[in-house]
């Protein structure tokens, strides 16, 4: 099957062209023109990513980000939006809202290809095939890298795609303190600018997640370093990376 993306634009034109650089490269799309459209095309299509089109004048990609991660149908989507130059209090609006990259206009089609292909379970260097079978637990959580499933002390935990991956990244390195250049090379494509507020960002959501399933604080926070999963971590912050 191949993998479907649903695209959100009120710009029919841009749409085609995207539908065609997609297809070329074995996505399928369809078209969502309204806010509506494209939350019912999210929950009943199961596509493998969306693709926002926020442009200044279109619908609200941030209302429809924030709608995505809030239903369980939706949530573990990759939302992926495209901003036009300057847009940078839409690009922290977007952040804040649950997007997991944005890309400036017009782009490059081998930038978005990759990061689709990431998504899709295609990229290399963030999840390898050969260890998708490997399972992951340390206390409490439990990752199931076929099922895209999470769970700690047995209660489902619904991630972003990002998230997973830093999950992914952290559980396989327990209690070792990975700085943010080392999270960013495994849980976000190549070729893909990251700075160091949005991997605090998406550390935090995760933090957020893993805590309504109950039980304390696991994600250790070492300033000007990184993260650590550490479950001896009592407040979660320390100054100090320690042995790495």
């Amino acid at each position: 099957m191949r993998p479907l993306i649903v695209i959100g634009s009120t710009e029919a034109d841009y749409y085609g062209l995207l539908d065609h650089i997609l297809e070329a490269e074995g996505f399928d799309a369809v078209f969502g023109g309204t806010v509506e459209e494209v939350l019912h095309l999210a929950a009943e299509c199961m596509p493998y990513a969306v693709i926002l089109d926020s442009r200044v004048g279109s619908f609200s990609a941030a209302k429809t980000c924030r709608a995505l991660k809030g239903d369980p149908r939706t949530g573990d989507l990759a939302l992926i939006a495209l901003i036009e130059p300057g847009a940078e209090s839409q690009f922290a609006e977007l952040l804040e809202a649950g997007v997991d990259a944005c890309f400036v206009r017009p782009i490059a089609p081998i930038k978005l290809l990759e990061h689709l292909r990431t998504c899709a379970g295609d990229g290399e260097g963030i999840s390898s095939k050969t260890n998708r079978n490997v399972p992951l637990a340390y206390a409490g959580i439990e990752m199931d890298l076929e099922g895209h499933r999470v769970k700690r002390n047995g209660v489902d935990i619904h991630l972003g795609q990002t998230e997973f991956r830093l999950l992914q990244h952290l559980l396989r390195h327990p209690e070792h303190v990975c700085d943010r250049r080392e999270l960013i090379a495994n849980a976000w494509p190549p070729n893909v600018h990251v700075e160091t507020r949005t991997v605090n960002v998406h550390i935090g959501r995760l933090r957020k997640a893993l805590l309504l399933a109950g039980g304390s604080d696991l994600i250790r926070t070492v300033r000007s370093v990184g993260y650590a999963l550490d479950e001896n971590s009592s407040s979660g912050i320390s100054t100090n990376p320690g042995p790495r």
